[in-house]
């Protein structure tokens, strides 16, 4: 009879295991007290943790950001668009420099803690003394410094510096002076002299306090819409957090404004600074524009030009005139030289002026007189002479005169050829000013614009310097914390309660994979091959002196109905086989395989079949703990040596069907014996007289004596004990069917615990004494 799994099994090579339900609940109900410890411990490291942990408290306080500029209101435009940068505010609440000013307003430069059994308390706002650092050295900074106090007058304080340990005792509010310290200690109204008065304290550096700000401080935004950040801050004081956060709240707004007003003080010192250089830069343009006006006399170039044109074209004319006049100077002078007469038209006389006209009029006259004169005087007469002289007196007067005016109108005639060419110099220049004037006067209008634009910015940054203010609004405002978020009493015990129940996994898990043992008839019929004929309870005798005939003393037991069950199956599986022989094997002793046999012989019996046993375990006999009658002077031994015969053997039971033969004194060599052709001449012999035999043959797992004897049995039967026999032991009954060829090779599972017929106790069997098992054997049921 084959399990139907059994081809698949053998060609992978090992037997089917899958997840074993009925082991898992095994283990699981064996493990229930360590699964409670686990838990139990578990709960109460929670506890311990929430009691010896320091409860860390957290307050937080909701500010909204946004500027309000009163220069908005009139028709300004805003300079600080980015004010609302949530990022940049959030780096500057958590900035180095901003904490070093809250830390300068807490001014919480001595810490005091006070010492408890076991965790220390920070003492903040109800500190029992009070200490003022007069003058320290820098190692004593962020130092822990011990203070103990004797009484309401006296304290001993200690610390160590290196290898060296100070200790004093000082009074209250005395100046005390060490190599290290100077500081003065003062009691205050909430000393308590029943309480534990020892404490300590630390005085902090402003970089250490700094540190501490930071590392507990946390920004963040909580709505970029609304513009809204969170400030949260966690120490192990509540009043200490919400004081900090308030700090940090208070002092951010009044920082913000002060920044915001020194932002606009550099923008209007740098706007003074270029109205100055550019009001400079105006007034040289100014004095460019006032020195050109002065030099061309004009500001309207193309009107200078055509005046330098019109000037020059009045000079040619001058110059032509005075060239003329020059002219006719030169003809009257040469008249006067040669004929000593000017002509007296008027365009000559012209020339001279009136008193000059008077003398040319005259000496015209002396002429004429003196040729009168010739008509009636020579020239030798003194009338003549006088008259003479008096025209030769004229004309150097009239000559000096023509030289004189000459003279002057060449001077005219230089003075205007220096103008003319002045002017012909300034009209080529020209036009080049004018390029020069026309770029300086853009200048100008660009420096004057951005004047102007100057000092509209000016007026409108100083307008929001007077009138802007910070419109930040604490929306919450830190409150006392009442409770700390840390320890979390339901998270520490939550998480204690799920550390026992993974424990407990892990434990069932190791116990589950660790298991090598088989536990149920379900688990065997999974690993094996062979047919399960079925399982017994687990059967404990409370008596030494209880018989292991079960099936006798105890007919309506639990354990006698399994054997029912038993033989019934063997009544299925024997077939037409009129009288079975049964083999009954295991891999070690102690598995039950001697009390199977008997009382599998006991429960065919009663239903009147003729039952012989024999007990083929020479080296081990067992059957005399079963039956007490058991005579060790003749057996199977001494019948396979032929001392003695079969019948001569065989001993009586309690039941009127079943009897048996004792394996005999122990021969020296059990296996030849068995081998022996006296063996199969009494199994002949033995199934003439009998119905049923069965063989109580030694464990294979140890002897090969009763494979010969499982070979002649047309059932074979392997005995297994539940949670003794390891899975490992299957692999020899793999052997049997194999390689032995033990095609019926049955299966029965012994003392099996937890099934539907309940417990039966503590045990059936008294073996010999095994070794102690380890602790770890124990804990995870190796």
């Amino acid at each position: 009879m084959y399990n139907q799994h059994y081809t698949d099994r053998e060609r992978q090579g090992q037997p089917y295991e899958g997840l074993d339900l009925e082991k898992l609940k095994n283990i699981f109900l064996k493990s229930l007290p360590v699964i409670i410890g686990l838990i139990i411990i578990s709960v109460f490291l929670a506890f311990l943790s929430i009691r010896y942990t320091r409860p860390l408290y957290e307050s937080t306080s909701t500010i909204q950001l946004d500027f309000k500029s009163e220069a908005k209101v009139l028709g300004f435009k805003s300079f600080d668009e980015d004010i609302n940068d949530l990022a940049r505010e959030i780096e500057i609440i958590k900035s180095k420099l901003f904490l070093g000013k809250v830390a300068d307003v807490l001014n919480y430069w001595v810490t005091y803690y006070q010492y408890g059994d076991i965790l220390f308390e920070e003492r903040y706002g109800n500190e029992p003394f009070l200490v003022y650092a007069v003058d320290i050295t820098p190692n004593m900074y962020n130092r822990k410094i011990d203070l103990d106090i004797l009484d309401n007058k006296r304290y001993k304080l200690s610390y160590n510096i290196g290898n060296q340990e100070n200790e004093a005792v000082y009074n209250f509010d005395d100046t005390i002076k060490t190599d290290h310290l100077k500081i003065v200690v003062s009691l205050t109204e909430r000393y308590d002299q029943d309480s534990d008065n020892r404490y300590f304290f630390t005085i902090n550096t402003r970089e250490s306090i700094v540190n501490y700000l930071g590392n507990n401080l946390e920004v963040e935004p909580l709505d970029f819409k609304a513009k809204t950040i969170s400030v949260t801050f966690r120490a192990y004081n509540r009043v200490k957090v919400r004081d900090i956060v308030h700090a940090i709240d208070t002092l951010y707004i009044y920082y913000t404004q002060l920044e915001k007003n020194k932002a606009n003080n550099q923008k209007i010192e740098f706007l003074n600074e270029q109205l100055r250089q550019t009001e400079t830069k105006l007034t040289d343009l100014e004095n460019y524009f006032e020195n050109f006006t002065i030099s061309y006399k004009t500001n309207d170039l193309d009107e200078n030009l055509s005046k330098t044109i019109y000037q020059l074209e009045k000079l040619d004319s001058q110059k032509f005139l005075i060239k003329k006049r020059i002219r006719e100077l030169d003809e009257a002078n040469d008249n006067l030289l040669v004929g000593g007469n000017v002509d007296l038209n008027p365009v000559t006389m012209s020339v001279f002026n009136e008193e000059t006209r008077e003398e040319i009029q005259r000496l015209s006259s002396l002429l004429q007189e003196l040729d009168v004169l010739l008509t009636s005087y020579n020239k030798n007469t003194l009338a003549y002479q006088k008259k003479n002289e008096e025209i030769n007196f004229l004309k150097k007067r009239l000559l000096s005169y023509i030289e004189s005016s000459r003279k002057e109108l060449y001077n005219q005639l230089d003075e205007l050829n220096a103008r003319k060419k002045m002017l012909e110099t300034q009209f080529v220049s020209l036009p080049s000013k004018k390029t020069e004037y026309s770029k300086t006067e853009r200048y100008y209008a660009l420096y004057e614009e951005f004047f102007l634009s100057l000092m509209k910015n000016k007026a409108e940054f100083e307008l929001a310097q007077a009138g802007t203010t910070t419109n930040y609004k604490i929306l919450s405002s830190a409150t006392l914390p009442s409770v700390p978020i840390s320890p979390n009493k339901f998270l520490y015990y939550g998480i204690g309660i799920l550390a026992g129940l993974l424990l407990s996994f892990i434990y069932i898990s190791i116990r589950y994979l660790a298991h090598n043992k088989i536990t149920s008839q379900q688990e065997l019929e999974r690993l094996s091959p062979a047919f399960v004929l079925g399982s017994i309870p687990y059967y404990s005798f409370e008596k030494k002196n209880d018989s292991r005939l079960v099936v006798s003393s105890n007919f309506k037991s639990a354990i006698s109905e399994a054997f029912r069950t038993i033989r019934t199956n063997l009544e299925f599986l024997n077939g037409h086989e009129e009288k079975p022989i049964i083999g009954i094997t295991s891999t070690i002793s102690g598995e039950g395989k001697t009390f199977v046999a008997a009382n599998l012989g006991g429960i065919i019996s009663v239903l009147d079949n003729k039952v012989i046993m024999i007990d083929l375990d020479m080296r081990k006999p067992r059957f005399h703990e079963i039956f007490e009658n058991a005579s060790h002077d003749k057996g199977l031994s001494t019948i396979l040596i032929r001392k003695h015969e079969v019948t001569d053997c065989i001993h009586n039971t309690e039941l009127e069907n079943l009897d048996y033969i004792p394996a005999g004194p122990l021969p020296p060599n059990p296996s030849e014996l068995i081998l022996s052709d006296r063996f199969d001449d009494m199994i002949q012999q033995l199934k003439e007289m009998y119905d049923v035999i069965i063989i109580d043959t030694p464990p294979v797992g140890l002897v090969t004596d009763g494979i010969r004897a499982l070979k002649m049995s047309s059932i074979p039967i392997y005995i297994l004990r539940a949670e003794v026999s390891k899975k490992s032991f299957l692999k020899n009954v793999h052997w049997l069917i194999k390689v032995h060829q033990l095609k019926n090779m049955s299966l029965i599972l012994n003392a099996v615990r937890n099934t539907l017929t309940g417990s039966y106790g503590k045990g059936y069997y008294t073996t010999e004494k095994t070794k102690k098992q380890t602790f770890v054997k124990k804990f995870f049921n190796f």
